[in-house]
């Protein structure tokens, strides 16, 4: 057996510590944020962790930025937390068919942005689920599609993310806490979904996969909603989240795109060979939502509640105890993260009084430990 692959480190030298930019414009209501970090050090093929290499990027502090528009505007942004940075004025918002620009002055060096015209925002014409059993692409599942149509046909670049949220309910009942029963989840999408119509004749995208829930998650196992958000990208915006999402998606065959460095529409005017990583994305957005009842689903759809592991132990505790961790049991099971969640009266025997705990984890009987008891906003019932 002899190997076959010669490991390779490059000199990338001239890519550390250099500025990371991650911000974005729409038309939608703001305010805007704006993240600025740096690269990490490279050495020896992996990100050492030792003394003095930090493990995580370094967010960049202090720096003063700003949105300015081909009409002259111009917007401040205030730090708000370490290396993010939002717009001061909460009324701004992005106008289709303007063009706006970043500028970021930082440690005596000025970076701007390529001027990017905000596309007017294609509305999304439909947001449907469809149920399709098991079958040879996978299990009992959810698709969450859309289509969407530009009749002046000057859209021709999509992405889209979603938000989605959930209503679930722990097992065990609480007397004292009700509102520990019922809370909802919330998660977003990671990456962007992309097409594009610029092929076709007409600007129509039909039956565009958002998302696909399983049996698995107990997503749908009471009441679902997915908000989707819609991206009218430039094709210089599409192109480089193109690029990106291939680079970091397809990874681990020996027929993958050889790596390079991926630069954005940031540049440092003060020294031009000095590259900036990142985008700042301008974009017109439109967004659709829709909810999913269990009761709308087919009876051989069974998700999981996801409390699956949720076991109750109950053991008796002579009351003579001054610790109910002198019991064997009841400090094994502590240690494990089980607590007490109810006491009663009981009896070992005639002449023994004793107490009855009752332990489980502590997520078994609180919901707002993964979630949040508040209904949202947006929130209907069937």
């Amino acid at each position: 057996m002899v190997a076959c692959v010669t490991p390779y480190y490059p000199n990338v030298t001239k890519y550390e510590n250099l500025l990371i930019v991650d911000g974005q414009l729409t038309n939608l209501k703001g305010p805007y944020t704006v993240k600025l970090s740096k690269t990490l050090k490279y050495s020896g093929g992996n990100v050492t962790l030792g003394a003095g290499v930090q493990s995580s990027a370094e967010q960049v502090s202090g720096a003063k930025l700003k949105i300015i528009d081909n009409t002259g505007l111009e917007v401040q942004l205030n730090e708000i937390s370490s290396g993010e940075y939002s717009t001061v004025d909460t009324t701004f918002s992005g106008v289709p068919g303007r063009s706006y620009k970043l500028q970021i002055n930082y440690n005596d060096q000025v970076y701007e942005s390529d001027f990017e015209t905000l596309k007017t925002p294609t509305p999304i014409d439909k947001l449907y689920w469809e149920y399709k059993p098991l079958d040879n692409n996978g299990p009992n599942r959810v698709q969450v599609l859309l289509d969407t149509y530009d009749s002046t046909n000057s859209t021709r670049y999509y992405g889209w993310e979603y938000e989605e949220t959930w209503k679930f309910a722990v097992p065990l009942d609480i007397v004292d806490n009700p509102e520990w029963k019922i809370c909802y989840q919330s998660d977003s999408s990671f990456f962007l979904n992309l097409n594009t119509s610029i092929q076709k004749n007409s600007d129509i995208i039909n039956r565009q996969l958002l998302r696909t829930i399983d049996e698995s998650t107990n997503r749908l196992f009471f009441r679902y909603s997915i908000l989707a958000k819609q991206y009218s990208f430039t094709e210089h915006t599409y192109k480089y989240f193109e690029n990106l999402i291939s680079l970091n998606q397809n990874q681990g065959t020996l027929f993958d795109a050889t790596p390079y460095s991926l630069v954005g529409n940031v540049k440092n005017l003060s020294n031009k060979d000095v590259p900036v990583l990142g985008y700042f994305v301008v974009s017109g957005v439109s967004e659709k939502r829709i909810f999913i009842d269990k009761s709308e689903l087919p009876q051989d759809f069974n998700p999981t509640k996801g409390f699956e592991d949720c076991n109750v132990h109950v053991i008796l505790v002579p009351k003579t105890y001054t610790d109910f961790r002198q019991n064997n049991d009841v400090d094994s099971l502590m240690k494990l993260g089980y607590v007490i969640f109810a006491i009663y009266d009981s009896a070992i025997d005639k002449d023994t009084p004793a107490w009855a705990l009752s332990l489980a984890k502590p997520y078994c009987f609180n919901c707002t430990l993964t979630g949040v008891n508040k209904i949202p906003d947006f929130w209907t019932e069937k």
